[in-house]
This record gives structure tokens, C-alpha cells and sequence, in this order.
């Protein structure tokens, strides 16, 4: 199996806030793709956000599964999905190499030209639509930041904000994926788990349009409007999934996600 890094660093100089941390270890073997846990438990948060989009109106979005991974005589928790590019698709192109491909700059730094985040996603979202001839990318993007906003995925940049190329040269949406940044999963580095849960809240910041998960959701909604993503989980819902995973994290963990996804869902009850 070979290793590469999760996603490619974003070049230039582009605001600060717009780059990837790019610390998890990916690798392709017999259709599946898997990730392991390299700042703390991204693939539980990977696992999590995907197995409650199941009970939700998001549709099309990448099913992450526990698998166990083996690598220099040491063995890392990690994740597992499924390739779901199609026989009839050429490949995955996220916005940053069509922008730079189509319009000659990088999409992290065209959007530091415009001051709000209204401005900023609607260049983007202008441009897309014109590169791919998909009509309504801005209900996608909506859609993503709004799954985001949720779960806290503080690593939305440019990389993993995709579409499908098929091989007839046209696009297609592409299915929601890369939650390991969610639920302050980085322990290692930004959130480690002594740290006050009401410090974690502050110290996060949204991608990569604002700093705030709010602002981007505000714009997409003055923007779109667009369908109302609508989840029907529970916290026993969210209680059941994490007992799965009692004998594999520490228990300091899950009582953490646990908590996060409370008060994220009391945040956001209108989703619900």
C-alpha cells in the first residue's frame, strides 16, 4: 500500500484560513480508500458524521466504516469508503484545480479580493457553474457548509470542495466526504482533551469563505435559498452510535463527542 497525504497543501500565500492541515494518512487498495488517525480520532468523527447522515435529507454522501490500520509494526484506528467514482467518470476535481485550470489563480486566493462572505461565495459559486455547467452548485455548497456547521469541520478548503468529471467531459455533484476535521478531532494539536469544551467552542474557526460557520450559512441562504437540509437523529441516536465504539476510544472521547454533538444540535434546532 502506498501512502500519500490526505490533501495537497494549498499554494501561494492565501489567507491563513483557507489551507489545509494535512496531517492524515490516505492510501487506495481494491476499491476502498482508507484513512487513519493522525492528530486524534478523525476517523470516529469521519464514522459519526456519516452514519447520522443517514437520518437526514442530504443525500448523496460518502459512507465511512472502523477499520483498524497497520503500519510501520504499530496499528492506528482508522477508516474505510468505498470509491464512488462511477465506470462512466474520468475523475474527482476539487474547485481549487478548476480555478486554477479555467481561470489561471488559485480559488483560495481570488476570494481575498472580496471582504464579505456573501461576495466570496458568489464568485465562487458564479464560477463553477460556469466551468461545469451545473446550475445549481450553490444549493451543493449550501448543502456542505451547512453539514459543516453542524458537525464542526473546521477543514473545508478548497481540496475537498469537489465535482465529477465523467469521461464525456461534462461534471456532476460530488458526494458528501472529508469530515475527519469535525467534532475538534485534532487532540494532538488544537483541541486536546484537557481543554475546556467552552475554550474549544471559541477557539474554532470555519473555512473558507469566514471565519464563522454562521456568516457562510447566512450567505448561502441570502444567496440560494435552496432545499432545507433536515436531520431526524436523536441523541439516543448519537448515545447508540458511540457505545459501538467503547472498547476502541477512550471513554474521555466519546463523553467529549458526545457533548459537542448536544449542544450543537441545540444550536442548530431548526435543522432538526
Amino acid at each position: 500500500m502506498t501512502l500519500i497525504t490526505n490533501e495537497m497543501q494549498l499554494a501561494g500565500q492565501e489567507a491563513e484560513w483557507t489551507s489545509s492541515k494535512g496531517n492524515q494518512n490516505k492510501w487506495f487498495k481494491d476499491g476502498m480508500w482508507y484513512k487513519e488517525d493522525g492528530l486524534g480520532y478523525e476517523a470516529l468523527a469521519e464514522i459519526l458524521v456519516s452514519r447520522l447522515l443517514t437520518k437526514t435529507n442530504a443525500g448523496g454522501f460518502v459512507a465511512y466504516e472502523y477499520e483498524e490500520a497497520e503500519r510501520g509494526g504499530r496499528r492506528y484506528h482508522g477508516c474505510k469508503s468505498a470509491d464512488f467514482l462511477l465506470p462512466e467518470d474520468d475523475k474527482l476535481i476539487s474547485v481549487e484545480r478548476l480555478f486554477q485550470a479555467y481561470r489561471g489563480e488559485s480559488a483560495a486566493r481570488a476570494i481575498v479580493r472580496f471582504e464579505t462572505a456573501e461576495e466570496r461565495i458568489r464568485y465562487i459559486v458564479q464560477n463553477m457553474e460556469q466551468i461545469t455547467g451545473l446550475k445549481y452548485f450553490g444549493n451543493y455548497l449550501r448543502k456542505v457548509l451547512t453539514v459543516d456547521a453542524l458537525f464542526l469541520n473546521e477543514d473545508r478548503h478548497f481540496h475537498n470542495i469537489a465535482v465529477i468529471q465523467k469521461k464525456d467531459g461534462t461534471f456532476r455533484e460530488c458526494p458528501l466526504f472529508d469530515h475527519g476535521a469535525s467534532l475538534f478531532s485534532d487532540t494532538r494539536d488544537d483541541y486536546p482533551l484537557d481543554m475546556a469544551l467552552e475554550d474549544c467552542f471559541t477557539k474554532i474557526q470555519a473555512k473558507p469563505f469566514s471565519r464563522s460557520f454562521d456568516e457562510q450559512l447566512d450567505a448561502c441562504e441570502i444567496l440560494f435559498g435552496g432545499f432545507p437540509f433536515h436531520a431526524f437523529f436523536t441523541m439516543k441516536d448519537v448515545e447508540a452510535l458511540l457505545a459501538e465504539f467503547q472498547d476502541v476510544y477512550d471513554k474521555l472521547i466519546l463523553d467529549r463527542v458526545c457533548e459537542v454533538m448536544r449542544q450543537q444540535m441545540r444550536k442548530y434546532a431548526y435543522l432538526f
